[in-house]
């Protein structure tokens, strides 16, 4: 895959869609069909993309011209929105801190942290941008929420988020030497054999599909390395409740690390499997069941520890009590 990097050489962060092509009436141009299908993702984008080598049918680079069949896979590789681009939205934030660097919030589940081509609107970082300018008084100001890190779109819990350039580049220096502090809540399937544990492997995107991430040797050729802590906090019938530290942050790594040892989370139709439309739990949760609970970092300035913690949402404490 071609590599994209901006004006001051940084890599930037593309992102894969796929698309599995149904019957289709009579066969269509690959470029036609991907603007009908990406809002905001113009010909001429798609077209770029193309000439990049970054648009695939079957595994395979395709022209412009490629006229589509039923029964291709077709992937695409896209830029994510720039910040400058975002739409600024009302949004109740539940803060749990600000000051003139940084701002704490919980995240509540079903809400996506940053644009993407399949949510422009509607996520964390346009609200983000509505509440800094309403701060400034100014309602056109060119702003850039400074996310450090994420959370998928389905886990609720802490996230830090830098107000100022320098802010933002300490906290990020703080989370490239994972000194931060994660600590998570997990209700998972099964009761563990024992009361703790530590969860060593390397992860990569899987071969046969790139949203899921498969498990490798640890510290081998394949992958990065990923380190996971848990322990038992409490047990029910067929149930457990984990509390899950991060040592490092690598994309899905709680969901694919539980399941890895026979245990994945509650209701992860990724990593595990969906819950029955009939089974007792499915009346509280509609997406997997993890919460970022606590999170602990040093202020950008003052180098004071700042400690959070952030109580189960609402859908996880429903089923955690049904349970008991």
């Amino acid at each position: 895959m071609t590599e994209i990097f901006d004006k001051s050489g940084r890599l930037l962060k593309q992102e894969v869609l796929i698309f599995d092509i149904p019957t289709l009436s009579e066969r269509q141009r690959v470029d036609r069909y991907l603007t009908t299908k990406i809002k905001y993702a113009t010909r001429n984008r798609v077209q770029k993309a193309i000439a990049e080598g970054r648009v695939k049918v079957n595994g395979k680079p395709v022209k412009n011209s490629y006229g589509l069949q039923a029964g291709d896979r077709l992937e695409i590789s896209l830029m994510r929105p720039a910040s400058t681009d975002m739409i600024a939205e009302p949004m109740d934030l539940d803060i749990h801190y600000e000051d003139d660097e940084l701002i704490v919030v919980c995240k509540p589940p079903g809400l996506a942290v940053h644009p993407t081509y399949r949510h422009w609107e509607g996520t964390l970082a346009n609200g983000l941008i509505y509440h800094f300018r309403k701060q400034l008084g100014d309602m056109e100001a060119q702003i850039k929420p400074g996310l450090i890190h994420r959370l998928d779109k389905d886990t609720s819990g802490l996230l830090v988020i830098g107000k100022t350039p320098l802010a933002k580049r300490r906290l990020s220096q703080q989370f490239l030497k994972r000194t931060p502090r994660k600590i998570y809540r997990a209700l998972v399937q099964g009761i563990p054999d024992k009361q703790q544990g530590l969860i060593e492997t390397n992860l990569a995107p899987s071969s046969r599909d790139r949203k899921y991430m498969a498990n490798f040797a640890y510290q081998g050729r394949v992958g990065k390395t990923a380190r996971t802590a848990w322990k038992v906090l409490e047990t029910f019938d067929r149930f457990s409740l984990l509390e899950v530290e991060l040592f490092t942050g690598r994309t899905h790594q709680i969901r694919t690390h539980l399941a890895h040892i026979g245990h994945p989370i509650v209701h992860d139709w990724l990593y595990g499997e969906r819950l029955p439309e009939d089974h007792p739990l499915a009346a509280y949760l509609s997406r997997h069941a993890l919460h970022a609970a606590c999170l602990s970092f040093d202020h950008p300035s003052t180098r004071e520890k700042l400690s959070f913690d952030a109580p189960l949402p609402e859908d996880m404490q429903s089923a955690v009590d049904h349970l008991r």
